[in-house]
């Protein structure tokens, strides 16, 4: 039979694991997801041909948009880091894992949030008859995300 310290510190390891292991799995994720917008962005300018001035405008959206994403983007890297640290001081579904999976929801939405916004911006900088194309390429994206 383990003696009780033991067993703490083997429910610690297993704990910070299981933190490690889930901070690793949603990273990798996340590069996946960043790889999948990087896609559809190149996808967007081949389908839509833009002007000097779209071009402009649009560069403009992107370093103001890649700031912001960077700013939240390390909101949800903190957030995972909190949920590491629950679990590692709790490998059981506490109180204290809830609320630290609550902060990761919370930053990976308003990551969303603010992706969204950032794509109605683009449109907006577009002149009216390349609107069509990137909409098209757009909502198949999502689309072909949701199977």
């Amino acid at each position: 039979m383990a003696r009780p310290g033991t067993r703490l510190i083997i429910s610690t390891l297993i704990g910070a694991l299981i933190g490690v292991g889930g901070a690793a799995g949603l990273a990798f994720a996340w590069d996946a997801a960043r790889q999948g917008d990087s896609a559809l962005h190149e996808k967007l300018h081949q389908a839509v041909p833009l002007d000097p001035q779209e071009q402009l405008a649009l560069d403009a959206k992107e370093r103001a948009f890649a700031a912001r994403r960077a700013e939240i983007e390390a909101r949800l890297r903190g957030a995972n880091a909190h949920l590491a640290e629950a679990i590692a001081a709790n490998p059981s579904w506490s109180p204290q894992v809830e609320a630290a999976t609550r902060e990761v929801e919370q930053a990976a939405a308003n990551l969303q949030r603010a992706t969204l916004v950032h794509v109605f911006e683009m449109r907006e900088g577009l002149k009216p008859e390349h609107r069509p194309a990137y909409d098209k390429v757009l909502v198949d994206a999502l689309r072909r995300g949701s199977r």
